[in-house]
């Protein structure tokens, strides 16, 4: 109860002191060497406490109170934007409602497929489609599961909240789910399960306590994200007062969780382990940790250099309980190599300093992702179209369900596709 009290003032100030800039929060995949492709994906969240303020458009104009959304976002094949969203309106202190939306978007032109419900619309020569779902009320803590499936011939949305499990929508649609890439509008093929604004771009003062779960399809069985970054790298809306980071006491079955404060863009893993060296001169000591907790069961390789910069293996060895291996090595110029496995990222020890500008050919996968990250342009894929609309399409709790709901929720994905045409004219 105190926390309810003061997370909003706190929320306020936050906002209004322009201290920060504000992401869609939650998680993502976007590998940068690879392209997967599924043809399912599904996004988790258990939410144990949620307060959720007001909500603001970009300049600062008061938007909405009391709602923000929940999104399960994917590229099929590059060409269409899917969006399976949760929109949350806080009833009271622990109750919300929970509508189901579905949004997709068409960005190589008008839909031609027959659409049967929802509304179909063109916008700047693109397709979308609006449809409502269903209408839950919902007492925390409770656990909510987005997610999405697609064949030759079928998109499907769905949702599991509670005893209610159902897919919900189906758009005549066929591809796969693709991860990784540009779209043909040059926005990333991510996928995110992220909290954002209620619509046109808006940023939402909100906390959310719980955690979040993200996967993917593969060989017949769902798989947790090899790769999550803490924000979404394509929609519109954003969030202030969430904080989301990694829970790797199992490094096996790594998740998301979620907390009060400030959203910081990082990679939640794989993560750097810390690799400590020592030698006698004819032993080679080696600890795999991270956080203190020592690594075991995990192959460490012994490398020598050949010239000019090619590595050769002379020796594996696996962690034992404590995170150790030794090696017999009597000569000092070496490399100790970890490859990296599960939710662990790949890092390397160089012997001698002057050969440490050859160990380019090991590369982390870390270091990549939060190169990528730290200078990605977030501009480009979170400013909104919708800004003085507000008055015609915003949502309340009280409007029943009709047409001018599918307007706000047809607002709340355009800003989005915007984004996308910004971005496919600023490269």
């Amino acid at each position: 109860m105190i926390i309810i009290l003061i997370a909003p003032i706190a929320l306020a100030l936050e906002f209004h002191s322009q201290s920060q800039i504000a992401y869609p929060v939650g998680m993502s995949f976007f590998p940068l060497t690879s392209i997967y492709y599924t043809d399912e994906v599904v996004g988790v969240v258990n939410i144990t406490s949620m307060y959720i303020g007001s909500s603001y458009f970009p300049n600062g104009q008061y938007f909405t109170n009391g709602n923000a959304s929940l999104q399960l976002n994917a590229m099929v094949d590059g060409l269409y934007w899917a969006q399976d969203v949760a929109l949350f309106h806080q009833v009271n202190n622990g109750t919300f409602d929970v509508i189901f939306v579905v949004n997709v978007w068409d960005l190589s032109g008008p839909f031609t497929t027959n659409i049967s419900s929802g509304v179909v619309s063109t916008y700047q020569g693109l397709g979308v489609i609006c449809y409502l779902g269903p209408t839950f009320k919902v007492n925390t803590p409770f656990s909510l599961t987005l997610f999405m499936m697609v064949n030759s011939t079928y998109l499907d949305f769905g949702y599991a909240l509670g005893n209610n499990v159902s897919i919900y929508y189906r758009v005549p649609i066929g591809g796969m789910f693709q991860i990784g890439g540009l779209s043909i509008r040059g926005v990333p093929n991510d996928l995110e399960l992220v909290f954002g604004g209620p619509g046109e771009g808006s940023v939402v003062q909100m906390y959310v306590h719980g955690t979040e779960e993200l996967y993917y399809k593969t060989d017949n069985k769902l798989e947790i994200v090899p790769q999550a970054f803490s924000v979404g790298l394509d929609t519109a809306e954003s969030v202030i007062g969430i904080n989301s980071s990694s829970n790797l006491t199992d490094i096996c079955a790594p998740y998301t969780e979620l907390s009060y404060g400030k959203g910081n863009v990082k990679v939640l893993w794989p993560v750097k382990p810390q690799l400590e060296v020592e030698s006698n001169g004819s032993k080679i000591f080696v600890k795999l940790s991270y956080n203190g907790k020592p690594l075991e069961w995990q192959k460490i390789e012994l490398e020598k250099f050949s010239f000019p910069s090619i590595l050769t293996t002379v020796g594996t060895n696996i962690t034992n309980s404590s995170g150790v291996v030794e090696f017999n090595y009597n000569s000092s110029t070496y490399v100790i190599y970890f490859a990296g496995n599960f939710s662990l990222a790949s890092t390397y020890y160089v012997s001698v300093p002057y050969i440490s500008s050859l160990s380019s050919v090991l590369k982390s996968t870390y270091d990549e992702l939060t190169n990528f990250i730290t200078h990605y342009n977030f501009k480009k894929t979170i400013s909104s179209f919708f800004g003085n609309k507000s008055d015609t399409v915003k949502y309340s709790a009280q409007v029943s369900i009709n047409y001018i709901l599918l307007l706000y929720i047809l607002a709340f994905s355009i800003g989005v596709v915007i984004s996308a045409i910004l971005l496919k004219f600023k490269h």
